[in-house]
C-alpha cells in the first residue's frame, strides 16, 4: 500500500484541512508514513499569516523537493493551504519538484474530487479503512469577513460561509461512531456563525445533545461577537470544555482602531470581566502582537497591563510582519526589529510567570483528563487534557487513549501537570 506523510503549520483550521486530506487518502489505502523520505506522497499544508511561517515552509518544501531528487525516487510532493493561494502557481516555479498547488479556497474541491487526482496521478491507490480519532476537529465555518488591517486569511479563505446546522451534526454523530470522545469545532471567527436562525450558541445546544459524545471545545473567537448569550451557552453547557480563545491583539484602543479589531480595550476588558463572574474556573487564552505600526511604548505598555489584568492561562504572542495585501502593509511608521525583540521578550516573559503561576495552582487539586496519545519516545507516559486548556502528564502501563481518568495533580512543570491517578 502507498504510504503518505504530513507536514502541517499554522493554525488549527489547516489541522482540521491536514486531518480531512489524511482521511480521504487511509479510505484509499494510504498508511502514515514514520519519514518524508520513506512516504511515497508529502504534503505539506502552508501558513500565510505571518512571515516567519511562510518562510518556514518554503525551507521545508525546498528540502523536500531536494530529498525526491536525489534519492530519484516515483514520489509526489504536495503543498496546499493558505501560502499555496497566496503564491499559486509562482510557488512550483519557484520551488522545482513540487507536483501540485492547492490553495485553501480549493482544498474541499480536492478533497472531493481526490479520486480523479489520484487516478491522474503516479500514486496507487486501494480501499481502506483510516484508524479511529479520539479528538477530531470539525470546521463549521470557511473564510473571514473581518479584514482586519494585518491579516491575509480573507484573501486566501475568502468569505465567511458557514456550513448547515444539520449537516453538522451528522458530522459529529459519525465521529462519535468511529470512537471520537471530543470534538473541536473550528473556524476563523466560529462565533459569526450563522445558519438562518441558528447562530453559534445554538449549534453548541445541538451538539450538546448528541448521544456518546463527551467534551466539546470550538476556536477561534472574535472578542466583537463573544456575546452575553454566548457566555451564559459556555458556562452553562456540561459538555463544553471551560475554555475560550479570545485573541486582544493589543490593549491599546488606538492600535486596536488602526488594527480594524471593532472593539476598544475596555470593551475587551468587560467581556473579560463577564466571563469571570459567570464561569470563574474557564481557561481564558488569547494571542498578541507587538511592534504594529506607529506602536509606541505606552501603547505596548498598555499591552502589557491588559495581560497582567486579565491573567491569561496562555497566549500565543508575536512579532508585526508585513503582508502584502493587506492595509497595514501601507501604514508608515514602521517599529524597528529591535524594538519589536525587545517588547515581544518582555510580553513573553510576563505571561509566562502568569501561566506558571496558574498551572502551580493545581497541584494537589483532582481533576477529569481525557487522554489522547502517549508522549513521544517515552511508551509509559500519556498526555491529556483537562476540561479546560491545561496539559496532563500521566504515568501508566496500560492503553488509555480516549479514556477520561480522574487524577491528581503532583507537581507542575510550568506548562503541564505530571498526576497520578486517583
Amino acid at each position: 500500500m502507498p504510504s503518505v506523510y504530513f507536514e502541517t503549520f499554522g493554525c488549527q483550521m489547516n489541522v482540521a484541512d491536514s486531518d480531512m486530506l489524511a482521511h480521504a487518502l487511509a479510505t484509499r489505502g494510504y498508511y502514515k508514513a514514520e519519514t518524508a523520505a520513506s512516504a511515497d506522497l508529502v504534503v505539506v499544508n502552508t501558513c500565510s499569516v505571518r512571515e516567519g511561517a511562510e518562510i518556514r515552509a518554503k525551507a521545508r518544501i525546498a528540502q523536500y523537493a531536494r530529498y525526491k531528487k536525489k534519492n530519484k525516487r516515483d514520489q509526489q510532493l504536495w503543498v496546499v493551504g493558505c501560502m499555496a493561494q497566496r503564491l499559486g502557481k509562482t510557488l512550483a516555479a519557484e520551488i522545482p519538484g513540487i507536483d501540485r498547488v492547492v490553495g485553501a479556497k480549493e482544498i474541499v474541491t480536492f478533497v472531493s474530487d481526490i479520486d480523479i487526482v489520484l487516478a491522474s496521478s503516479s500514486l496507487a491507490h486501494a480501499a481502506n479503512h483510516g484508524p479511529a480519532q479520539v479528538s477530531a476537529f470539525v470546521p463549521i465555518m470557511r473564510g473571514c469577513n473581518n479584514f482586519c488591517s494585518y491579516c491575509v486569511v480573507p484573501y486566501v479563505r475568502g468569505e465567511e460561509q458557514s456550513i448547515p446546522a444539520s449537516q453538522l451534526e451528522d458530522i459529529v454523530r459519525g465521529l462519535v461512531d468511529k470512537g471520537a470522545k471530543e470534538i473541536t469545532l473550528l473556524g476563523q471567527n466560529v462565533n459569526s456563525y450563522q445558519d438562518e436562525a441558528c447562530d453559534f450558541a445554538d449549534l453548541l445546544n445541538k451538539i450538546q445533545g448528541i448521544d456518546g459524545l463527551e467534551r466539546i471545545r470550538f476556536t477561534t473567537s472574535h472578542p466583537k461577537d463573544c456575546s452575553m448569550k454566548l457566555i451564559r451557552t459556555i458556562a452553562g453547557l456540561p459538555k463544553l470544555c471551560k475554555h475560550i480563545h479570545l485573541p486582544v491583539q493589543s490593549g491599546s484602543t488606538r492600535i486596536l482602531g488602526l488594527m480594524n479589531r471593532g472593539y476598544s480595550r475596555e470593551a475587551y476588558l468587560e467581556r473579560i470581566e463577564a466571563i469571570k463572574n459567570l464561569a470563574p474556573d474557564l481557561d481564558i487564552t488569547t494571542d498578541a502582537m507587538v511592534g504594529f505600526p506607529s506602536e509606541t511604548e505606552d501603547d505596548f505598555q498598555q499591552t502589557l497591563s491588559l495581560f497582567k489584568s486579565a491573567r491569561f492561562t496562555a497566549a500565543f504572542m508575536f512579532a508585526y510582519s508585513k503582508r502584502d495585501c493587506t492595509a497595514a502593509a501601507g501604514m508608515p511608521d514602521e517599529v524597528t526589529l529591535g524594538r519589536k525583540k525587545e517588547r515581544l521578550a518582555a510580553l513573553i516573559d510576563a505571561q509566562t510567570k502568569i501561566t506558571k503561576e496558574r498551572y502551580a495552582s493545581m497541584v494537589g487539586k483532582e481533576m477529569d483528563v481525557l487522554f489522547t496519545e502517549r508522549q513521544r519516545g517515552r511508551e509509559k507516559l500519556w498526555m491529556g487534557q483537562d476540561i479546560g486548556c491545561k496539559k496532563a502528564l500521566l504515568a501508566c502501563d496500560d492503553a488509555i487513549a480516549g479514556m477520561i481518568l480522574q487524577v491528581r495533580a503532583l507537581r507542575s512543570s510550568g506548562m503541564t501537570l505530571v498526576c497520578e491517578r486517583t
